[in-house]
């Protein structure tokens, strides 16, 4: 893995081939986790692992009003949207939380 990431840019498989990589070719890699990652591999990949439910249910609102939000949304719709959620989905969390049984486990990311 470390040999795709240095300059040369080989990627070398188990079965013992080497596919060479272009300059414009790059690699992203999503993981479960880095129980198996060695420390060259997380630096050279600039790797930061992060739980899911520290980050909340705010990144995904702030994100999809920056970068998806529908283009003839006004200043004055997107502040709204934004006032509206953070008016009710804390109560509605909560609701869910205490309330209601879930069949499967969910985090606070995956009910909004």
């Amino acid at each position: 893995m470390n040999t795709v990431l240095d300059d040369n840019k080989k990627l070398c498989l188990t079965n013992g081939e080497i596919i060479q990589m272009s300059s414009s070719m790059n690699m992203i890699f999503e993981v479960q986790d880095l129980s198996v990652a060695s420390p060259a591999t997380v630096s050279r990949c600039g790797m930061v692992y992060v739980e899911p439910s520290t980050l909340g249910w705010e990144p995904l609102l702030m994100s999809y009003l920056e970068f998806h939000k529908p283009a003839k949304l006004s200043t004055d719709g997107v502040n709204r949207i934004d006032h509206l959620f953070r008016w009710l989905v804390p109560p509605c969390l909560l609701l869910v939380s205490k309330y209601c049984t879930e069949p499967v486990p969910t985090l606070e990311l995956s009910l909004c």
